[in-house]
């Protein structure tokens, strides 16, 4: 009876020290984690296309998005003076609703004021009664909105097209408001012969524009599925938390003869979409000319 009892006595200790050791474990990797989220990291991509210009060779653009008002401002500004990009992009989401204070996406843009910087809407600007007030602050920064708008970028006597199609607005996006978006990109691409990208917020309405006649979409709007689990990916949608494993959460894509597209993974802080082993992000982009 006594050996019994030590048998169970000692596989009781185990147990204790084996959940001890799980929660230490736990506490230090939620400990590293908040660490983690603290600090803005450098995604860098390079994309190789024979139509981009030889004169747009190493040419850096680097894309913000999914900010919400967080105060990463001079991190990112720091980012901006080491990487020194060529173009700064917003793509949605600046601000975090119900509020619509984009005060920190304007100290960015005041900041880096020697090269161009050009915006596109997300949901969460597109679903505030301060909408219009929103566009009329960004160029106090320097900073252009390009809705359902385009701008040619130029280096060296070459030129590719710059181009951003306005947020839908909705939640559910329906077939209607896709075909508003692919019409206003084809208006936007007529006549165009020129490497193009376009600023696009919803990562996952890339099924709906990929063919529409760009080359690259620069996106956002799923923060690389808030929670990514190693060698699966993103668990959550980042809108409405009730999809899982989304499709185009992260990173790049490319389906056959369509555009590549490259997802930011976002830079917020916002706790009721915790981050976990996911730090916030800002994408630098390199193009190269095959």
């Amino acid at each position: 009876m006594k050996k019994v009892l030590k048998k169970l006595l000692k596989a009781f200790i185990y147990l204790i020290v084996a959940m001890l050791v799980w929660v230490v474990i736990g506490i230090v990797a939620l400990a590293a984690n908040e660490k983690l989220n603290d600090h803005v990291r450098v995604k860098s991509y390079t994309v190789r296309d024979e139509d981009i210009p030889k004169e747009f060779d190493g040419y850096k653009i680097m894309a913000v998005s999914d900010l919400h008002a967080a105060p990463f401002g001079d991190q990112i500004i720091a980012h901006v003076d080491k990487q020194k990009p060529d173009l700064l992009v917003f793509t949605g989401d600046m601000t975090q609703l119900p509020d619509y204070n984009v005060q920190e996406t304007v100290k960015i843009g005041k900041a880096v004021s020697d090269i161009p910087k050009y915006y596109v809407s997300g949901n969460h600007e597109r679903q505030t009664d301060q909408y219009y007030e929103i566009l009329n602050v960004l160029p106090l920064g320097g900073i252009t909105p390009l809705e359902n708008d385009k701008v040619t970028l130029e280096r060296d006597g070459a030129e590719i097209l710059l181009m951003g199609v306005k947020d839908p607005k909705h939640d559910v996006v329906t077939e209607e408001r896709i075909e508003k978006m692919q019409n206003a990109i084809g208006s936007m691409l007529e006549d165009n012969d020129k490497y193009s990208i376009l600023l696009n917020h919803r990562a996952d309405l890339y099924p709906e524009l990929k063919d529409c006649g760009e080359d690259l979409i620069l996106s956002g709007h799923l923060h690389g599925g808030i929670i990514r689990i190693p060698f699966m990916g993103g668990l959550i949608s980042g809108e409405g938390l009730t999809e899982f494993f989304p499709e185009y959460d992260y990173g790049r894509f490319k389906e056959g003869d369509s555009a590549e597209m490259i997802v930011n993974g976002g830079c917020d802080k916002n706790p009721a979409k915790k981050r976990f082993f996911n730090p916030p992000e800002v994408v630098c982009i390199t193009l190269e000319s095959e």
